[in-house]
Formats: C-alpha cells, structure tokens, sequence
C-alpha cells in the first residue's frame, strides 16, 4: 500500500504519531496538521486568547522540530499566539528561522458563537452534537459545515513533494478533522478528546487525499466535494 516509505523520524507524546511518521510517503507532500503544545491552564474570566506556552509546552514543540529528518516546507498557524508559538518553537528546533502563515480557518468555528453565548454549558456538548448530527444543540451548523473550511485550506497549497507542511491549531479543529475522517466520538465531558501536539498526517490532493490518526490510514476520493 506504501510505495518508497519514509522513515522520518518525528517525536511525539502521541506514540502512534511517531509510528505513523515511519509509514508516510516519501515522495509526497506531507500535512501535519497539529494541536498547539501545552498552554497554561484556564484563566478565571474565560479568556483564553493570551494563553501561551508553558516551559515543558516550549521544551516539547523544540523536540518535535528537533527529531524530524524530512524536509521541512512551510509553517501555517490560527492567528492566537500559543499557536504561532508553537510553530516558532518547532521551527526554532528544527534549526529554521521561518515565516508562519496565519489562516483564519485554523483560527474560528463557525458555530463558536453559538457554541459559547448560546448552549453556555462549555465546549463538548457542541462536539458531541456535532459528532451524532444532532442540529438542535449546534444551532443548525453540521460537522460538514465546520469541517470543508478546514480541509479547503489545508489542500489550497499543494506544497513541494518531498517535504513536510507544519498546520499549528486547536483541539476542537483536530477534533473536527478526526470526527469528519475517523468517526471519532467524544463524550459530554470531552472523553477521547485529542492531545497536545496530536494531530492528523495528510497527503495527496482535496479530491483523493490520505489521512493518518491514532495509527489508522484511509483513503478519500472527493469528500464532500
């Protein structure tokens, strides 16, 4: 199934992310699309917009971009700044000094709002709703409506094969991704959501792509297209 594997080496606190790493096509531009690195831990009044990084969550974007032996192309990152950082941090340790791309899709929801001002019960039931196409509780917005921005943007550059694009975002975007490819499930107290640094490996075009997650591949020919 895997024609000229990669043995890229990647370090991860996700197990199967390295493993995953090893089985990837070396003549193909990769996609990580990732969860920023650990943050401090939730301010009192909500905000979370200046969150950054907290020293074993710099230690470990440094040893991620330490470890990988492929080539690296480009840097993308949501536009809040413990995103970014994390991506500088990867950059930093990879020995790069390299521009990062913010996009607004990695950035917003579409059903943020209503997820936050509306339901006002936190973030899971608006997932487990999503996940179950359950409109009521999501106020009419579906996991396709919340998913397409986000594989749009990640397949709008094609990238120079060879080489390993680095996506830096939130858990709920991951979460999106893994619900609208792998069926993840997660529960109304966030059970199986997805860790820091966790993320999917893509590769391919927006009409025949493949994606990696927790040491699954599939294989998808014009999804939702």
């Amino acid at each position: 199934m895997y024609a000229k594997i990669t043995t890229m080496k990647f370090y991860s606190i996700c197990e199967t992310m390295t493993e995953e790493a090893a089985k990837l096509p070396s003549d193909k531009n990769i996609k990580l699309f990732m969860r920023h690195s650990i943050r401090y831990d939730n301010p009192v009044n909500g905000d979370y917009s200046n969150l950054l990084l907290t020293p074993e969550g710099i230690e470990i974007a440094n040893n991620i971009g330490k470890s990988i032996d492929m080539p690296i192309g480009r840097f993308y990152s949501s536009s809040v700044e413990r995103c970014k950082q994390t991506a500088r941090e990867v950059a930093r340790g990879a020995g790069l000094d390299t521009d990062i791309e913010e996009c607004p899709e990695y950035t917003m929801l579409v059903g943020m709002d209503y997820a936050s001002k509306v339901l006002g019960t936190g973030w899971y039931p608006y997932f487990y709703a999503l996940q179950r196409g359950d409109l009521g509780p999501t106020g009419g917005v579906s996991l396709r409506d919340e998913a397409i921005p986000v594989i749009d943007r990640i397949f709008s550059d094609k990238g120079k094969d060879g080489t390993l694009d680095i996506i830096c975002s939130h858990d709920c975007h991951v979460v999106i991704l893994a619900s609208a490819l792998f069926d993840l499930k997660t529960g109304m107290n966030g059970e199986n959501w997805c860790r820091y640094t966790e993320g999917l490996f893509l590769y391919g075009t927006r009409d025949d792509f493949t994606a990696a997650w927790r040491g699954e591949f599939r294989e998808f020919k014009n999804f939702w297209l």
